[in-house]
């Protein structure tokens, strides 16, 4: 009976999702998306997130693997989401046919990409998906030199469930744990030696707004961190999440009032932030 909803809510939203990308190039653009259980709902999400940054003045653009910008006038106007097994960010060497990002800034700022379905590394060396993330540009340049999974955590990280069941305090438990082995504090940086070109903890001199942290606690109050349901929550998931700082978005579908609160949200730490 989910996976029946579901799909008939894909049916709306890869409509959503094509008139959005088809906006942020200014022409009808080619969408290659990926099956499998929520896959559309997170190209649902994140298309929706780069329209509302678009809409609130920032610079939107679609970006292919290998880091050009994909525009109006170009013959391949491919918008590309990684299918298969999770991976890390591939190399700009092996071409424009892997999962697409799409970046944003605001005036003359630093830029910044909103990758789907990539891997990140903890301290523990366990490799987690993040389902949406939001990283500085820089960082995603860097990476494409050689490929690889980035080190850290992600300045927005989301996790999305299109299922029908409530998100239950097991599920808020995950997120967190997933979010603390790819959180590096002051002294993870003093202690572990990966290369600053993958790491995504704040230790760049060029981004004295992100020097390294003390605490777990710290990080996740300046982090954005959201998980976002196209049902709700159980009971006692709100205590959790509060404290941790993770964002309940519930009843996540094409048109309803609880879409444009994730995207105002979102577009709101990046207007402090980005």
């Amino acid at each position: 009976m989910d996976r029946e909803i579901a799909r008939t809510g894909d049916d709306v939203m890869i409509p959503n999702v094509q008139s959005a990308l088809d906006t942020i190039v200014g022409r009808i653009t080619t969408l290659e998306h990926a099956s499998g259980a929520g896959r559309i709902f997170e190209l649902f999400v994140m298309t929706s997130l780069a329209r509302g940054l678009r809409n609130a003045g920032f610079s939107v653009w679609l970006q292919r693997s290998d880091g050009t910008i994909i525009q109006p006038g170009d013959a391949d106007r491919r918008f590309i989401q990684r299918g298969g097994a999770p991976t890390g960010v591939p190399a700009a060497s092996a071409g424009p046919d892997n999962a697409s990002v799409i970046g944003f800034r605001r005036g003359r700022r630093q830029k910044w990409e909103i990758w789907n379905g990539i891997q990140f590394a903890g301290r523990s060396s366990a490799t987690h998906e993040i389902d949406i993330s939001i990283v500085p540009g820089s960082v995603g340049t860097a990476i494409r030199g050689t490929g690889g999974i980035p080190v850290g955590r992600p300045r927005v990280a989301i996790e999305c469930k299109d299922v029908g069941t409530a998100g239950s305090l097991d599920e808020m438990r995950a997120f967190i744990a997933r979010l603390y082995d790819v959180t590096l504090l002051h002294a993870h940086h003093r202690h572990m030696h990966f290369p600053h070109a993958r790491a995504l903890h704040p230790g760049s001199p060029n981004e004295p707004k992100h020097r390294a942290i003390v605490t777990y606690w710290q990080e996740n109050r300046r982090t954005k961190n959201i998980i976002a349901r196209r049902t709700g929550f159980t009971g006692g998931t709100a205590p959790l999440g509060d404290y941790h700082r993770i964002e309940p978005h519930r009843q996540i579908s094409v048109g309803s009032s609880t879409v444009d609160d994730l995207v105002w949200s979102v577009v709101h730490w990046a207007g402090r932030n980005a």
